[in-house]
């Protein structure tokens, strides 16, 4: 298993403990993977100081993201 199927198995777990503390049931579906970033993006706001920091936020987990799944040593990952 790549280091990026590790990242996709550990957000797929968090995405269903999300789910399941709304009471509702998992689906594993992309519309709650947008539920769980809008309320990821409420607590932001909430935190993050500065002008652009949903901006900020979303800017720097995308150069994460390209980071990770650009990375040569994953070769094997068909993610």
């Amino acid at each position: 298993m790549t280091a990026n199927q590790t990242r996709a198995d550990r957000a797929e777990t968090a995405l269903r403990q999300y789910v399941e503390a709304k009471r509702e049931v998992f689906e594993n579906s992309s519309s709650e993977i947008a539920d769980l970033i809008a309320d990821l993006l409420h607590l932001t706001a909430r935190l993050d100081e500065g002008d652009d920091k949903i901006e900020s936020t979303l800017r720097l987990a995308l150069m994460h993201f390209d980071a990770e799944h650009n990375d040569p040593d994953e070769e094997g990952d068909a993610s």
